[in-house]
C-alpha cells in the first residue's frame, strides 16, 4: 500500500494545510541527483515548497500538462524528494497534494555521481534560470536583488571566513519562520577563486607597483 493510500480523504470544506517540513535533506544518490537536476522538476520543487498542490494545480502554475507534471512528480517521489501530504475526492477523482520532502537540499555526492564538474555548476544553472524568470515576470522596480558582483583580494583564510559567514546566514534563513503574508525570495551566496586571467602577481616585474 502506497503512502497516499494510507491518508484519509479530506472533504471539500477542509483546507489542505502546509506541514512542518524537515529543515534539510541530503542529496547523496545518483537517483536523487538526476531527479533534481532536471529544470522542470527543479521548478516543481520550488512551487510546492510552501504550499501543497496537486499535479493539476502545479501544471496550471507552470503552464504545463498535468500528465507531464504527474510524470515528474513520480520521479521526484521515487527519489524521496517529494511526498504526498493529503488526498481529496473531487468529482469522483482522488487528487493527491504534494510538498517537498524538506525545506532545503544539501549535496553530498561521490565523484562517480557528480562527475568531473563541481556540483556548484548545477546549482548556478538553476539560480540563473530562476533569476531570469523573475526578471521577465517583474518590473525592474519590483525586484529585490543585488546587482553587485565584487572581486576582492583576500587571503585563503579570509575567504574561508566569509564562506563560513555565508553558510551561517543561510542556516539562519533556513530556520526563519515563514510569514504567511510575505512573498517568497530566492537567496544565493557564493565565494570562489576568480579564474587565472584575473589573478595579479604583485611581486612580478611585469606589473609595476604604481599600476597594481
Amino acid at each position: 500500500m502506497g503512502q497516499d493510500e494510507t491518508l484519509q480523504l479530506l472533504p471539500d470544506n477542509v483546507p489542505v494545510l502546509m506541514p512542518n517540513l524537515p529543515p534539510r535533506l541530503v542529496i547523496s544518490t545518483e537517483q536523487q541527483f538526476k531527479a533534481i537536476s532536471d529544470m522542470a522538476r527543479s521548478r516543481i520543487l520550488g512551487v510546492i515548497q510552501y504550499q501543497p498542490l496537486t499535479a493539476k494545480q502545479i501544471a496550471q502554475r507552470l503552464q504545463a500538462t498535468p500528465g507531464a507534471i504527474g510524470h515528474h512528480l513520480h520521479v521526484l517521489e521515487e527519489a524521496g524528494l517529494v511526498k504526498i501530504v493529503a488526498r481529496r475526492l473531487t468529482r469522483g477523482i482522488v487528487a493527491s497534494y504534494y510538498t517537498r520532502a524538506a525545506r532545503m537540499f544539501d549535496y553530498d555526492l561521490p565523484p562517480e555521481v557528480r562527475g568531473f564538474l563541481p556540483i556548484n555548476l548545477d546549482i548556478f544553472s538553476r539560480v540563473q534560470a530562476e533569476l531570469m524568470d523573475s526578471i521577465v515576470s517583474y518590473e525592474e522596480k519590483d525586484l529585490e536583488r543585488s546587482d553587485a558582483f565584487p572581486h576582492v583580494r583576500l587571503s585563503s583564510e579570509k575567504a574561508l571566513e566569509y564562506q563560513r559567514r555565508f553558510s551561517a546566514l543561510i542556516d539562519e534563513l533556513a530556520d526563519e519562520k515563514p510569514d504567511p503574508n510575505g512573498a517568497i525570495y530566492g537567496v544565493f551566496f557564493s565565494i570562489f577563486k576568480s579564474p587565472p586571467y584575473m589573478q595579479v602577481d604583485v611581486t612580478s616585474d611585469e606589473f609595476p607597483a604604481e599600476d597594481v
